[in-house]
């Protein structure tokens, strides 16, 4: 128990810290991604405005061009003062949607920015509009600037500048070991500090259920000498002639309520062993068929007591040798077939069923008796818990089934629980055949 605790603390604190690291670290690679952005607009638009002086005073500008475009990966469109275009990047042929968006926003925000229908002396220098970033058809997003150019040769051209914007992946693979160290590093200190909080915050609770399973395991042992000298007390008192019927009936009411106390107490020294880790089990392999008919013949008899039909059904060939405690499993079996007769009424049916599936030995217990509601299911396996609160059934202390449960585990195997049709509850036991 403590230890599911821990381990939901565990995924409690270490999701909620990493959660909340994860929203820090997302906003700061924001914040880089922006900054780097930011970086690359005012880089953009510096090397336009070298171009600009470049061009003003070189003849060649397509050597010019080719230059950034190789270096910057920039690319150009070139118009004269008439309109008519003087040069084109090869990568723009295939995506003219660039530069038409880009001139079509241009003229919207800043009217017209060409020469074709103004003189020289309009427009006395150079100057290059704002950056504008263009989403283009195939998706990608671009800068793009629009520069007015005068010569020193008096030749007037308009250039508009474009850049392909670089997307997330481009801007953070460079960085992706950094940011992977830093996620590792927080991850182990988020851990480690979650596993010292977490020891120190149960440490209490530990100390206080392990106190509390030694002064049972110490009770139930101080109990069993005292009980076992009542017991042949009564035997003693029981064994002398002609004593009164009175007698012999409170002799056998001590008797009868200390068997019980002595199951009881069974169960809690069986419970506290398993708790302590110091029980082991005496693996062995086991004949199934001789288990569950010798289990059969036992209950058979107490079932016919109350009028309870109690049916086998086993395959006819050999079952494969189970390795495990024959001893425990026979107490498992007992716990629910015990359970299925106590609650089950008079002239109805119990089926102990066995088969062998997907390398598992499958036993089902059936029974038509009260069945179990579905706000108890998920309690059943915890101790002392019984789906009668008022705890009419004396044979009955809420242990059973959370010893079945302990010893089916350790056996790794699992229970499961479903409703019997018509009323009732089915019990399925799956085991481990391979050793």
């Amino acid at each position: 128990m403590i230890q599911r605790l821990k381990r939901n603390l565990y995924f409690l604190l270490i999701g909620s810290l990493m959660f909340i690291f994860s929203i820090v670290f997302c906003l700061m690679i924001h914040e880089n991604i922006k900054a780097k952005r930011k970086s690359e607009l005012a880089y953009f638009n510096r090397m336009a405005t070298t171009l600009v002086l470049q061009l003003e005073h070189e003849s060649d500008y397509q050597t010019c061009l080719n230059l950034y475009e190789e270096q910057r990966d920039m690319y150009f469109q070139i118009l004269s003062n008439t309109g008519h275009s003087l040069y084109q990047s090869e990568y723009l042929k295939n995506n003219t949607d660039i530069i038409d968006t880009f001139l079509t926003t241009l003229l919207d925000t800043e009217g017209d920015f060409t020469f074709s229908s103004s003189s020289l002396r309009d427009y006395y220098y150079s100057r290059q509009s704002g950056v504008y970033t263009i989403k283009a058809i195939n998706g990608k997003n671009y800068y793009c600037v629009n520069c007015l150019i005068i010569t020193d040769r008096d030749n007037i051209y308009t250039v508009a500048a474009i850049k392909e914007c670089s997307n997330f992946v481009t801007i953070i693979k460079p960085e992706l070991g950094y940011y992977f160290c830093i996620w590792c590093g927080v991850f182990a200190c988020v851990f480690c500090l979650s596993k010292i909080l977490i020891e120190k915050a149960v440490k209490p609770t530990e100390q206080a259920m392990q106190s509390q399973k030694d002064f049972i395991a110490a009770v139930s042992h101080e109990c069993k000498a005292p009980l076992a000298a009542i017991l042949s007390s009564a035997e003693m008192i029981e064994s002398v002639p002609n004593i009164p019927d009175t007698i012999k009936n409170h002799i056998q009411m001590i008797d009868s309520e200390v068997s019980r106390m002595s199951r009881l107490i069974g169960d809690l020294l069986l419970l506290s062993s398993i708790d302590a880790g110091n029980w082991s089990f005496h693996m062995e392999e086991i004949n199934i068929d001789t288990l569950l008919i010798n289990l059969y013949t036992k209950f058979e008899q107490i079932c016919r007591k109350k009028n309870i039909l109690l049916q086998l059904n086993i395959p006819d060939e050999c079952f494969p040798p189970l390795y495990s405690d024959a001893d425990r499993l026979n107490q498992i079996i007992s716990i629910f077939l015990d359970n299925a007769v106590s609650y089950s009424p008079s002239e109805s049916e119990i089926s102990l069923n066995a088969s062998v599936e997907r390398n598992e030995l499958v036993i089902t217990i059936i029974d038509h008796g009260i069945g179990i509601s579905n706000k108890d299911k998920p309690f059943i396996f915890n101790r002392f818990y019984q789906c009668d609160k008022s705890r009419t059934q004396r044979e009955h202390f809420g242990l059973g089934l959370s010893i079945a449960n302990e010893l089916v585990n350790k056996l790794e195997g699992k229970i499961q629980l479903f409703d019997t049709a018509g009323g009732g509850c089915t019990f399925k036991i799956s085991l481990p055949l391979t050793k």
